[in-house]
């Protein structure tokens, strides 16, 4: 390259380059001596010629686990829950049921002969408010004014017996009143009342009628026939004995 083609930059970098030439010589140091007598010369670092890649395809993983059934063979025997609990633990479950009726027997025992209902009794049971028990039917038609066996306890339905209870955050009013085909169970709301043949049907209707319609309650558990005190007051009604004689 010419001198005069050079710019004035590379013109002056030549220069400094001939300028340190001339001061190794000087210096002696040109020549590969001493501690760098072993050093061999460096070669130029080539680049490296870039190779066409492939896209390599990944076999599908195979699953490590497989079912009985796919592997041909028959299916793991499942055991009963019945024929893994013994005797033993029957005899506890069976324990446990006895005593309940023990002591909801106990309780009932230990209530006084005479009960009687003042002005207004609540149940701590349920909470249900008794305002009159009402009268027994001891005449035509007794029959059907008894309790079905899915009840808690076997009892009649008094005629005018009424209560409140407080529920979705509504007061209710419940009666029984004496119909054509046996007691009329009503439960009301305001304005509104529900009716049926059994305590748990206006309750139904209710549930229904409220915010938690979903929702369902046992008739004689609201009503109040669940509480053993309940049952006695009932017990301790005039014409009991004669309204559970046949007809």
């Amino acid at each position: 390259m010419l001198a005069s083609n050079l710019s004035e930059y590379e013109l002056k970098r030549k220069l400094n380059m001939e300028e340190n030439q001339n001061l190794l010589q000087q210096l002696g140091l040109t020549s590969k001596e001493g501690i760098a007598a072993d050093i061999s010369a460096v070669e130029p670092v080539s680049k490296k010629v870039r190779t066409k890649t492939y896209n390599r395809v990944s076999k599908p993983k195979l699953p490590t686990r497989s079912s009985r059934r796919s592997r041909g063979e028959s299916p793991e025997d499942f055991t009963e829950l019945s024929e893994i609990v013994d005797d033993n633990d029957r005899i506890r479950q069976l324990e446990v049921i006895e005593k309940k009726k023990e002591e909801e027997q106990k309780q009932i025992l230990n209530l006084p002969e005479e009960i009687h209902v003042p002005v207004t009794l609540t149940l701590g049971s349920i909470g249900t408010t008794i305002w009159a028990l009402g009268e027994l039917n001891t005449g035509k038609g007794r029959s059907k004014a008894w309790s079905s066996r899915g009840c808690k306890y076997k009892h009649p339905y008094p005629i005018g017996y009424r209560a409140t209870k407080s529920h979705f955050g509504n007061d209710y009013t419940m009666g029984i009143s004496e119909g054509e085909d046996g007691p009329v169970f009503s439960v009301q709301h305001k304005s509104v009342t529900w009716s049926g043949n059994t305590p748990t049907a206006p309750w139904t209707e209710a549930c229904i009628k409220s915010k938690s319609s979903s929702t369902r309650v046992s008739g004689p558990l609201f009503y109040g026939f669940s509480d053993p005190i309940t049952m006695r007051l009932i017990e301790n009604m005039e014409g009991y004995k004669q309204s559970g004689l046949l007809e």
